[in-house]
């Protein structure tokens, strides 16, 4: 928990794309990048941005992060 607390504090979610770049599909990094970019203007908040986006990946997405 701790780590992950740690890189939402650290890292802006436009790191989005490189941490889910040749892990995914196209089409599904584009709908990642289209949800964190919803989130990111919705909030305009980093971290309530990066809560949002991790909370509402599916497991295998969520085993990426």
């Amino acid at each position: 928990m701790h780590r992950i607390l740690n890189f939402i504090y650290n890292n802006n979610i436009d790191i989005v794309e490189e941490v889910f770049k040749d892990k995914v599909s196209d089409g599904m990094l584009n709908h990642l990048l289209e949800k964190k970019e919803r989130f990111k203007a919705e909030r305009n908040d980093n971290i309530k941005a990066w809560f949002d986006f991790i909370g509402r990946l599916d497991g295998e997405n969520s085993s990426i992060m």
